[in-house]
């Protein structure tokens, strides 16, 4: 789902008692509680004015989760080396701190992980870098009340694995979600796997115990399955391509005691050019009703770059017709 987004487009521990349990299909639809923030270079000279606007918006709109997708990507380290550059993960989590929000903080990746997750030598190195990057992390935040977990940006997609590699990539979460936990008192750790293209689906029971198998003993708290429908176009059934794999999903999380969550793509790819655009509300109301009977909360990729009312017409419509469906009656002062 997530590379650079104008480029292609990506327990109680974890909310309070109150927010915890399924949501049946019959409720009202929720709003969408959470969003991925992913770090472009340009954005790292926002300043902290800047930032809190963007901020203040996603108040607005009931995000109370943010997750900072990574805080590297390829050789590109989204933490200034000057102290008195502006630090957006610093500002996102000073205002956390202010507002009752939780931060989940991502670590490192690179495109060449969907091309070698199978590679014993490139595991090992990708994790060492990642372990690295999480002592820094917890060094420089962890002082901040809203740093509430921590996000592994690797997303894992269905394959075939023969034992050797499940036992490999089972490992290669668990190292890095054990690390996470003990240097930060057993925060908990996310990760956001990817369904596969409607075509290369797999049936929905096979696709149940391949995730079953790679949860069990990853030592992640939560899994944000991606819904696709913004990778993939969603122009498809979604009750016939979405919901069966939710639902399997959900079942290998109870499997493994790890809390589903859907991770809904409010994009969708330009008809006529390369890139992506917000996607309408109609759609975004349909993946909400097709997941909620199967998940604890929801988050989408994401808010900055497809729904902020700062970032030009398209976005600011979805931002409008956002409130007007979810949040009727709540005043947005901008």
């Amino acid at each position: 789902m997530k590379a650079y987004a104008s480029i292609v487009l990506a327990s109680t521990l974890l909310l309070p008692a109150a927010r915890l349990g399924p949501r049946a299909a019959e409720t009202a639809r929720p709003p969408i509680e959470g969003t991925f923030i992913q770090y472009e270079p340009w954005m790292m000279k926002l300043d902290r004015e800047a930032w809190h606007l963007e901020l203040d918006a996603m108040r607005e709109a009931g995000i109370t989760l943010v997750i900072v997708q990574w805080l590297e990507f390829q050789n590109v380290r989204f933490i200034p080396a000057d102290p008195s550059a502006p630090d957006p993960t610093d500002i996102i989590l000073d205002y956390a701190d202010e507002h009752g929000m939780r931060v989940f903080v991502g670590l490192h990746t690179e495109d060449r992980w969907h091309e070698r997750f199978s590679v014993p030598r490139y595991l090992d190195r990708a994790a060492a870098m990642s372990l690295r990057l999480a002592d820094l992390a917890w060094a420089r935040y962890g002082d901040h009340a809203s740093f509430a977990g921590w996000y592994i940006p690797q997303e894992p997609r269905f394959a075939e694995y023969g034992r050797e590699h499940l036992d490999l990539l089972r490992g290669f979460y668990r190292r890095q979600s054990d690390r996470c936990r003990a240097i930060s008192g057993g925060k908990p750790v996310a990760i956001s796997p990817a369904l596969p293209a409607p075509r290369d689906r797999p049936e929905p029971e096979r696709f149940r115990a391949v995730f079953a198998g790679l949860l069990s003993g990853a030592g992640v708290n939560m899994v944000l399955l991606q819904d696709g429908l913004g990778a993939h176009r969603g122009e498809y059934d979604i009750d016939a391509k979405v919901v069966p794999y939710f639902r399997a999903m959900r079942d290998a999380c109870r499997e493994a005691g790890v809390e589903l969550w859907s991770d809904i793509e409010i994009f969708q790819r330009k008809r006529a050019s390369r890139g992506s655009e917000p996607a309408g509300i109609e759609r975004i109301r349909r993946q909400i009703d097709a997941a909620a009977p199967f998940v604890e909360g929801f988050v989408m990729f994401d808010f900055f770059h497809y729904m902020s009312p700062r970032r030009g017409e398209a976005q600011e419509r979805l931002y409008e017709d956002y409130m007007r469906e979810f949040l009727p009656g709540r005043p947005v002062d901008r």
